[in-house]
């Protein structure tokens, strides 16, 4: 189990450096996505009611505005409730957490006592490149800066073999302006359970899901499936970007 958390305010890249990590998470260490906000390019189980947390195991949980949402929906004791199944279980459950807080402050103190990694994150003023500190612990001084990070937001490079292509568009993988929310519905005895979605492209117009030719939706029943189909979605692209470059030679 990791506990990773991003701090900053309001535009500074929190949603999109949660994006990033989640998607090297997924393509290169092929682990499961569980997000609590809807992803593009990114297969994914959608975490939306609390009570489905405890579907989430064996993966990498990513959740905008965690502690936000759980100040507004949750009760005090489902929340408490929820604080202890991060603290006891998710290391059985074999589970990374990445996850966003405008103010560290507001993440339960408990999780901050055994909090693996902060980051904080700051866009260059074109927001083409984003700098990511990584500190340890859940308190960010600079004696526990541990490395820094910078990546591309928009025509970063992918890899699969030996083939590299700069396709990736982290700021299209997610929608900016999703207000992300929850229901609590704990007290539900039956669970309903989170879908497994693969989403290529979004369009505003369209809304989330969309399952037209241009946004393309899928559902899936296995990750294994969701899995394969996303990755040769990714493989097909660097042909496509290959191919254009050798016409243009």
């Amino acid at each position: 189990m990791v506990l990773f958390g991003i701090c900053g305010e309001l535009g500074s890249g929190k949603t999109l450096s949660l994006t990033y990590l989640t998607f090297r998470n997924w393509f290169y260490r092929k682990m499961k996505v569980f997000s609590n906000y809807h992803l593009f390019g990114i297969p994914y189980y959608y975490i939306e009611y609390v009570s489905q947390f405890n579907y989430m195991k064996d993966g990498v949980a990513c959740m905008d505005e965690l502690w936000r949402v759980c100040d507004a929906r949750m009760s005090r004791t489902t929340k408490n409730q929820f604080t202890a199944d991060i603290l006891a279980r998710s290391r059985k459950r074999h589970l990374t957490y990445l996850f966003t807080a405008q103010v560290l402050d507001t993440v339960d103190g408990r999780i901050r006592k055994v909090q693996d990694f902060t980051a904080i994150p700051v866009l260059n003023r074109l927001e083409t490149v984003c700098r990511l500190a990584i500190f340890r612990t859940g308190y960010p001084k600079a004696k526990n800066l541990m490395k820094t990070v910078y990546f591309y937001t928009q025509d970063h490079p992918i890899y699969i073999g030996e083939y590299g292509a700069r396709i990736l568009n982290f700021m299209r993988m997610y929608d900016t302006d999703e207000e992300v929310d929850m229901e609590d519905d704990s007290k539900n005895p039956v669970a309903k359970p989170p879908r497994l979605i693969f989403q290529p492209n979004y369009n505003p117009a369209h809304g989330y899901e969309c399952d037209c030719e241009e946004c393309g939706t899928k559902y899936f029943e296995r990750w294994e499936d969701a899995d394969k189909y996303a990755e040769e979605y990714w493989k097909n692209k660097i042909d496509e970007y290959l191919k254009s470059l050798s016409k243009e030679q």
